[in-house]
């Protein structure tokens, strides 16, 4: 009987015990590969899960602008097909008017001028359509530190962007409200401002409207309310923005009119409106108060809104339906 098995490895020699360890540690090495392939595989699942599922669109894109992975809710968002989106670059797909802002954030990136960037920014879909998104980006080096690719995600604000309309909104006329006013004529401001062109305000609060609501009842007011705002819109230019502040008060901004005429303008607006009164057996009319300016310093739309609020008025005073230029 032996007393012991013994073999050659390597030109040496090692006994049986030692072989039995070895096993084992080969099969332990083994069992615990195919344990971290199984993780690999379930985290590569779950990633394709979560690029696939996630109610945000996902897309990895080049340094050069080319997409290498879009998920489908990023081609839904947008309106292309991912294979559309594959054959082109991002920059064929942004609104032209957001597209310079979005290469110089790209560019600090790529500059390590900083680490991530948001914007809200538009895409332009196939039948020529916009869709407001929010663009968050981020970008991946390799591992030499040299840009790999950009992880972009974006959220559709389009059900935002309308919550945010519907609230500027006046639901009975359908122009913008008081709050819409104030945040057009702050841009306008800005507009006119930096070219040096004149902005005229127009208030106007209808004369003889209380005996209708009083009289006839609110569904009368109401309808006399919109015929109103209609009329401003038929008579006012392409441009001109038409409010209604509240009640029977209006209000119309009158981009590149100077104090030369902006009254004559408007005084047509108030023929049109008495006309009308008239017509419809409701017999009101209007007192419209007007400032011209041309923005500078420390112009706001509060002051603006005053100063031709203080001129209505003055309409008033006067005797109603005529216009009052502060």
């Amino acid at each position: 009987m032996k007393t012991a098995l013994r073999a050659s490895v390597n030109g040496g020699v090692v006994d049986a015990a030692l072989l039995t360890h070895l096993a084992g540690a080969v099969r332990e090495a083994q069992a615990e590969a195919a344990v971290a392939r199984r993780a690999l595989a379930r985290a590569q699942r779950r990633l394709d899960a979560t690029l696939r599922h996630a109610p945000v669109g996902i897309a990895h894109v080049l340094p050069d602008g080319r997409f290498a992975f879009v998920n489908e809710h990023f081609a839904r968002i947008c309106g292309h097909s991912r294979a559309a989106l594959m054959d082109n670059g991002f920059q064929r797909i942004t609104h032209p008017d957001d597209l310079d802002a979005d290469l110089a954030h790209v560019d600090r990136l790529l500059s390590s001028a900083a680490d991530s960037y948001v914007m809200e920014k538009r895409y332009v879909r196939p039948d020529g359509g916009i869709v407001w998104v929010n663009l968050t980006v981020a970008l991946v080096r390799d591992e030499d530190g040299a840009p790999d690719f950009f992880v972009s995600v974006i959220e559709d604000l389009s059900e935002i962007r309308k919550a945010h309309a519907d609230a500027m909104r006046d639901p009975l006329t359908g122009l913008i409200n008081r709050r819409g006013f104030i945040d057009r004529t702050a841009r306008e401001i800005a507009r006119s401002a930096i070219a040096g062109l004149p902005l005229a305000l127009a208030y106007l609060d209808l004369d003889g409207f209380k005996p209708i609501n009083d009289r006839r009842g609110h569904p009368e007011g109401d309808a006399c309310l919109t015929a109103v705002a209609m009329l401003l819109e038929r008579t006012t230019r392409p441009g001109d923005v038409v409010a209604r502040l509240g009640g029977d008060e209006f209000a119309i901004l009158m981009p590149g009119l100077g104090t030369g005429n902006v009254v004559a303008v408007v005084d047509r607006i108030r023929v049109a409106l008495t006309e009308m009164g008239i017509e419809r057996d409701w017999g009101v009319s209007g007192s419209f108060g007007v400032v011209a300016r041309v923005p500078q310093g420390d112009l706001v739309p509060a002051q603006l809104i005053a100063d031709a609020d203080t001129a209505m008025f003055a309409a008033k005073r006067a005797g109603k339906n005529r216009v009052v230029l502060a």
